[in-house]
C-alpha cells in the first residue's frame, strides 16, 4: 500500500497509508494534517486512479510543490518529495515499484535471449509479410476516468479557473448572448 512519510517540518517521521484517497492541509481533521502556517486548511488532494497515484492542489494559497516544482496536478513516483510550506512529505508506493523492477527484469531477460539487442516487431523479426517494423519499448499503462472540461487546444483549461471566475466566464456569455439575441430582435422587428 502507498503510504505518505513527513521526512522534514513539525511530525517528522509519521506515515500515513494511502488507499483511494487521502487531503493533506492544516486541519487536524484531514487525512494527513501538516502543521505549518503556510499550509491551507485543505491544502492538497492525494488519491489513486487505476494503479496511478496522483496530487492535486485544491486552490491554495500558497502552492504544492513536487520535487521542487510547484504544481496544480501531478502525477506521483516512489520517492517523490511534496513540499507544503516548511513541511516536506516523501510518497513511496512499494506495489507500483515492485511492478516496475518485475517489468525491468523481464525487459533484461528479453533483451538477454535475444543478444541484448533492441527487437523489432513485423518482417524483420520473423512476424511475417510486409508489415512494417515496430520498435517494441515499455508501454504506459491506460489512465482511466472522467473526461476533463475545457479545450486546452483554445487555450482555456476549466479545470485551472476557479469557481468564482468560471461562473463570471459563464454569466458574461450568457449576457453577450441575450444582447444578441436583442439585437437581432430589434433589427428583424424593426
Amino acid at each position: 500500500m502507498a503510504k505518505l512519510e513527513i521526512v522534514k517540518g513539525l511530525g517528522t517521521g509519521s506515515e500515513y497509508e494511502v488507499d483511494q484517497a487521502v487531503i493533506l492541509g492544516r486541519l487536524d481533521t484531514n487525512d494527513v494534517p501538516v502543521k505549518d502556517t503556510k499550509a491551507s486548511r485543505e491544502h492538497a488532494k492525494v488519491y489513486r486512479q487505476g494503479a496511478v497515484f496522483s496530487i492535486v492542489d485544491l486552490n491554495s494559497s500558497n502552492g504544492t510543490f513536487v520535487n521542487g516544482r510547484q504544481v496544480t496536478k501531478q502525477r506521483l513516483e516512489t520517492g517523490d518529495e511534496i513540499t507544503i510550506g516548511s513541511v516536506t512529505i516523501r510518497f513511496t508506493d512499494p506495489e507500483a515499484e515492485a511492478i516496475k523492477q518485475a517489468a525491468l527484469a523481464g525487459r533484461k531477460s528479453l533483451d538477454d535471449d535475444f543478444g541484448g539487442k533492441k527487437k523489432t516487431a513485423g518482417a524483420a523479426a520473423g512476424g511475417g509479410g510486409g508489415a512494417p517494423d515496430v520498435v517494441m519499448t515499455g508501454h504506459q499503462p491506460l489512465q482511466y476516468g472522467r473526461k476533463k472540461r475545457g479545450s486546452p487546444k483554445a487555450g482555456l483549461d476549466f479545470d485551472q479557473i476557479s469557481d468564482g471566475a468560471r461562473l463570471f466566464i459563464y454569466i458574461a456569455l450568457v449576457l453577450v448572448f441575450a444582447g444578441l439575441m436583442y439585437f437581432a430582435y430589434t433589427f428583424v422587428a424593426g
